[in-house]
């Protein structure tokens, strides 16, 4: 038996663009003077939205060698898979991460 799995979590917001960079010191010309400092570098530009999470799974039994897998008189009671979280594009579009799966048995990679 499985609880309802998680939702994926939704995008956090922009962040602000960092400070640009300090100019560099005048370069010593050959008469003795210094010449002109360098300008400072301009604001970075703001972030975008963090991308959003998958669902979380609703697995009956998880397994990693199939030697081992004995499913005689198993039975199954799967809450539902967690929705994807929430997030936007550029544009301002909504997007939304993938749901997860419900299954009762799952192989994992090796």
């Amino acid at each position: 038996m499985t609880q309802d799995a998680g939702s994926g979590g939704d995008g956090g917001p922009p962040e602000r663009g960092g400070k640009g960079g300090r100019g560099a010191p005048g370069g010593a010309l050959d008469d003795g003077a210094w010449s002109c400092q360098g300008g400072n570098g301009g604001l970075g530009g703001d972030g975008g939205y963090g991308g959003p999470g998958r669902g979380g799974d609703s697995i009956g039994i998880a397994y990693l060698d199939e030697d081992q897998l004995t499913l005689e008189g198993v039975t199954y009671e799967l809450g539902p898979p967690g929705k994807g979280g929430v997030s936007w594009d550029w544009s301002g579009d909504e997007i939304t991460g993938e749901d997860g799966i419900q299954v009762e048995t799952l192989r994992f990679p090796e």
